[in-house]
């Protein structure tokens, strides 16, 4: 082979997967938008919903939500309960709302797709630390490379996925934006675009006070 028609060949080739690319890209923008809201007790127990919007109208039985992998694999954890599914239109979109309840924040490790990340909890004598590790890459797989990245970030990068959790006591230390952190409620939201989430690993972090039992009952009675 002269050394034009392999230019060519390498060419045609570029073309093709960038072709594939933009294909791929589309196809997984088929669930592009998450909102999510988790709430702690305590003794860990707690409840979260989320929300996953669709970038066009879907029509969705109960059966069908009920179907869905992330549904699904919830409700076949002993400990976490789906409590809510439904569907709802916001601007022209779907969206997708689920509730759960759990018995240990720890089960949510337990979920097969890790939808929800990692989650681990470091105890002291005053205080406790939420560590939680998310990224979409085994949800998502996107082939890396200058001409892959580009794509993803122009496809995905303008896609948001928002977290929002609420802590059961004071706040001591959190990594969310200081802007999006309310010490009065306990609460942190954490925002990343899609494309960040990608074969990338971020890390959301809180620590705050954990009291005893009596001192949780005079803080509520005084507040």
């Amino acid at each position: 082979m002269n050394r034009k028609t392999q230019n060519q060949n390498t060419s045609l080739a570029s073309w093709i997967f960038f072709v594939l690319m933009i294909i791929s890209l589309l196809l997984l923008t088929s669930c592009l938008e998450y909102r999510e809201e988790l709430w702690l007790e305590n003794d860990l127990s707690g409840r979260v919903n989320f929300d996953i919007g669709l970038p066009m109208s879907t029509d969705m039985e109960d059966e069908e939500i009920l179907d869905l992998s992330i549904v699904s694999l919830c409700d076949s954890v002993e400990g976490i309960d789906v409590n809510v599914y439904n569907t709802y239109i916001l601007d022209n979109n779907t969206w997708i709302h689920v509730e759960l309840s759990f018995e240990n924040i720890l089960l949510l490790n337990e979920i097969e797709n890790k939808w929800f990340g990692k989650f681990y909890i470091l105890d002291e004598k005053d205080s406790r630390t939420l560590k939680r590790l998310i990224t979409m890459s085994d949800t998502i797989s996107v082939r890396s490379g200058q001409i892959a990245n580009v794509l993803k970030y122009a496809m995905l990068g303008q896609y948001s996925w928002i977290y929002t959790m609420h802590f059961p006591d004071e706040l001591y230390e959190v990594n969310a934006h200081i802007a999006r952190t309310d010490t009065l409620s306990n609460t942190a939201v954490w925002e990343y675009n899609l494309a960040s989430l990608i074969n990338e690993q971020k890390t959301m972090m809180g620590r705050y006070r954990q009291r005893s039992g009596l001192n949780r009952f005079f803080q509520n009675i005084f507040k």
